[in-house]
């Protein structure tokens, strides 16, 4: 009865953490990455239900951008509100949520329970997951998601033959639908089966495979009848720099190199960076991890696999997602810090914990001392983050950068006195979108100013904003259009400090151009 006393008192502390911590860095504002927007857009369309398209487009049109799951999980919310808020709140009970299932897993893993409190608060008070916490990203469904699927599969009954069992189903559901919410999220699948397979439950293994198999041919088969093709991912693999198309492909053995390249940044810059709050390191590819810093990666390792083993038969779905995730991301990913290893670092913050729990055990009964290792000890290295959640609290807190303010002005601006219909090429057409209503383009990265004449004229592009936000595509491409074809342009509205531009587009005189254009090419090219 005490022990039930307890865990209800656990919970309600796990509780009363997340709500502080995350009220405290709470932000209201969108964030402006972009996805977060086209998240929010895709969840609209199937509100509406205009199907998974990009209702941004100069022409609606189905989507692959980004796989459907997180979309889906949204669209419920998105049906009754267009609060960006509500959505924001949903992704930190995700969180919440599976914070909570880490916990139940720990104690039905037979960790301590009060170690189990402070993994699950550890899992929270991380500055890298608050941060995602608070935007309309997939990371925070897919930890918990992805938490589900590994507590269903500690849940399966020994004495139940898999294929009675629904927590077997419910999995197998979970790791399906966290393959939706992210593409890496296969490698939760890989780790699933691996397990299977090292307890040597050959039948559960290829269940697992042939279930997964039949739950991604809807989207396999829906993207093939609309012929959009294979993932966007999967195209990024070779490519050298997908901001500049100009730099051409890698051949094989500039792919190996890459994703070395990138697992040795996870692993000596990222992997300390996440789960030690204080520990800031240089990501630039010109500044290499030092001796020190892969010798703190390693005892990292160490501690966060024996955490891992503590968890018996267990370990293996533990230590391959994480193996698995960290290949991943080294295949598909140009160097990125640890953005794309946030749903890990619950995971890691929690077997980190417990292998120093485990290390500080050990040790103390084999030199038999009359000392007993408290878990409440652990709770002390939750401090440590404490300055990094007071910096994320201040940004959040800070207004928009006045070349975003200016942009959204002008975004504003067209959504009073232009047509919902009405093109708008720009940088960030998926921030625009969110102010202005209209629909949105991008401009061609081509340093051939014809080009991106041209794919303005395709896209119907009637209006065109020349901003500051930071972008180097937008001196290299779309700037040098301009000043190349500056009679194509005219101002139409303008906001200063910094200077950011509202252009109208003339098209019927850019079609002209590029025909003359054409017909001096095709003079010049005579014998």
């Amino acid at each position: 009865m005490k022990i039930q006393k307890n865990r209800a008192i656990y919970i309600g502390l796990l509780i009363i953490v997340w709500a502080c911590a995350y009220v405290y860095i709470f932000n209201e504002k969108i964030d402006i990455n972009g996805d977060n927007c086209r998240y929010y857009t895709f969840a609209s369309s199937l509100a509406s239900g205009q199907g998974y398209a990009d209702i941004s487009a100069p022409t609606p049109h189905p989507t692959n951008a980004f796989p459907p799951g997180y979309p889906l999980l949204m669209t419920p919310l998105r049906f009754f509100t267009d609060s960006i808020i509500a959505q924001k709140i949903l992704n930190g009970l995700f969180l919440l949520g599976g914070a909570l299932l880490l916990f139940f897993f720990m104690i039905k893993r037979k960790i301590p329970e009060s170690l189990a409190l402070v993994g699950a608060c550890a899992a929270i008070l991380s500055d890298r997951v608050l941060h995602f916490s608070t935007m309309m990203m997939s990371e925070m469904s897919c930890f918990f998601v992805s938490t589900a699927a590994i507590f269903l599969l500690a849940n399966m009954k020994k004495e139940k033959p898999f294929y009675k069992d629904l927590s077997f189903y419910g999995m197998l559901v979970m790791v399906i639908l966290c393959y939706h919410i992210r593409t890496q999220g296969v490698a939760l699948f890989a780790a699933v089966v691996l397990f299977f397979l090292c307890t040597k439950k050959w039948k559960e293994a290829a269940s697992t495979v042939a279930g997964f198999i039949i739950g991604c041919l809807p989207w396999i088969w829906r993207n093939k009848s609309l012929g959009i093709g294979q993932s966007r991912y999967f195209e990024s693999i070779a490519q050298v720099n997908p901001w500049r198309p100009e730099d051409g492909s890698l051949d094989l053995s500039g792919i190996i190199d890459r994703f070395f390249e990138t697992l040795g940044m996870l692993v000596s810059k990222a992997l300390p960076n996440s789960v030690i709050p204080y520990f800031k390191v240089n990501y630039s590819a010109e500044v290499s991890a030092g001796f020190f810093m892969w010798i703190i990666a390693i005892l990292l390792i160490f501690l966060i696999i024996r955490g891992f083993w503590a968890f018996g038969k267990y370990r293996w779905v533990l230590i391959g997602y994480t193996v698995f995730t960290f290949g991943l991301v080294s295949i598909f990913s140009t160097p990125s810090e640890n953005r794309y290893i946030t749903t890990l670092i619950p995971f890691m913050n929690m077997g980190l914990l417990v292998g120093i729990y485990a290390v500080a055990t050990d040790t103390i009964h084999r030199f038999k001392l009359k000392y007993t290792f408290s878990p409440w000890v652990l709770s002390l290295l939750l401090l440590t983050g404490i300055g990094n959640i007071q910096e994320l609290h201040a940004m959040n807190k800070m207004p928009f950068p006045p070349a975003y303010q200016n942009f959204f002005r002008l975004g504003l601006v067209l959504k009073e006195h232009v047509s919902p219909e009405t093109v708008v090429a720009s940088r960030k057409g998926e921030l625009l979108y969110m102010f202005s209503g209209t629909r949105v383009a991008g401009y061609a990265y081509s340093q051939d100013d014809r080009a991106v004449i041209q794919k303005m004229l395709d896209d119907g592009v009637e209006y065109v904003i020349l901003d500051q936000l930071g972008y180097s595509s937008t001196p290299r491409y779309l700037y040098p259009a301009i000043q190349k074809n500056d009679d194509l342009f005219f101002v139409a509205s303008h906001v200063p400090n910094p200077d950011t531009y509202l252009l109208k587009f003339d098209r019927e005189a850019a079609k002209k151009k590029l025909s003359q254009s054409q017909r001096q090419d095709g003079k010049n090219t005579l014998p």
